[in-house]
């Protein structure tokens, strides 16, 4: 059995409904840091292992 010809409609762009609204983009702050032994020792909470005693 052949099937029969299939009624096909080429659209140039996407239908209305298939559009959507883009997510909203988060902003960021940025801090760039010179020397993070600095950050690393000023944190609030430290342990005794770090760069300088690794034990």
């Amino acid at each position: 059995m052949t099937p029969g010809p299939v009624p096909v409609q080429i659209l140039t762009a996407p239908p209305s409904s298939a559009c959507r609204a883009a997510p909203p983009v988060a902003s960021a702050a940025v801090t760039l840091v010179a020397d993070l032994d600095d950050v690393v020792e000023s944190a609030e909470c430290s342990c005794d292992a770090g760069d300088d005693n690794p034990f």
